[in-house]
């Protein structure tokens, strides 16, 4: 048995009976959490049907109760009507899968009729040379390009988003790869908004960004609040102590 299998609901098997030209949008969590935020994004703004699931040998044991139904670790979602497919990663694929799965979905995107993928990323901020608020790089001929600077030589691509960028490159995908700049740690909705607008431009989707602008701001002001209450905190604890 392989260890990693594409398994479309029979409901939906009918979806995939011919060929569509389907452009792929996917991402992982990541530096700032941004291809999940992105991709989940995206879904429910383009109200897109699950049609099925990416079932990995070691894939993590946990499920989640959501608006379309059951939230699993890798969920495949489209929009016929716009040859739109969406993978969502809502974890990271085990370090021993993740070329298997690469291939696998690659393979089977292929033979679906996939054509171009779009992939969502985040790149360290302290790499920001100016005002930009992403790089990209386009390979296989994919027909995309920004005026914003294209990643240069000596900035590394890491983790499974690297390894669909390899498999993708050697199976001659056209693909985009996007990465609004972000902070590593932080759960970034802000970042992630950078690659929606830019997708949203590509492919006409008209989606409105302002409710993870707004989602951006309260997490910005939680974490602002919190850094002083741990400040607080520091300065209580280097101060006079009470006899007891």
């Amino acid at each position: 048995m392989s260890k990693v299998k594409i398994y479309i609901y029979n409901e939906y098997s009918n979806t995939f009976e011919s060929k569509r030209p389907w452009t792929l949008i996917t991402g992982f969590p990541g530096f700032g959490y941004v291809g999940t935020i992105a991709t989940r994004y995206l879904v429910s703004k383009l109200k897109a049907v699950k049609v099925g699931d990416v079932i990995t040998k070691y894939m993590p044991d946990f499920t989640a109760i959501e608006e379309y139904g059951i939230m699993t670790p890798y969920e495949i979602f489209v929009r016929p009507d716009k040859n739109l497919m969406i993978l969502v990663n809502n974890t990271l694929p085990q370090p021993p899968e993740r070329v298997i799965y690469a291939i696998k979905f690659a393979e089977w995107f292929l033979s679906v009729g996939g054509k171009k993928a779009i992939l969502a990323g985040g790149l360290n901020s302290k790499f920001r040379e100016g005002e930009e608020e992403f790089r990209w790089i386009c390979i296989n001929n994919c027909g995309w390009s920004f005026s914003e600077p294209q990643m240069e030589k000596g900035l590394y691509i890491v983790g499974p988003l690297a390894t669909f960028f390899t498999i993708f490159n050697i199976m001659k995908i056209p693909t985009l790869l996007i990465f609004p700049y972000t902070e590593p740690s932080k759960y970034d909705p802000g970042a992630a908004a950078v690659f929606v607008r830019k997708v949203s431009e590509l492919l006409n989707l008209d989606i409105d960004i302002e409710d993870l602008l707004q989602y951006s701001k309260l997490v910005a002001e939680a974490e602002a609040a919190l850094e002083e209450a741990i400040k607080s905190s520091r300065k209580e604890e280097k101060g006079p102590k009470p006899y007891m």
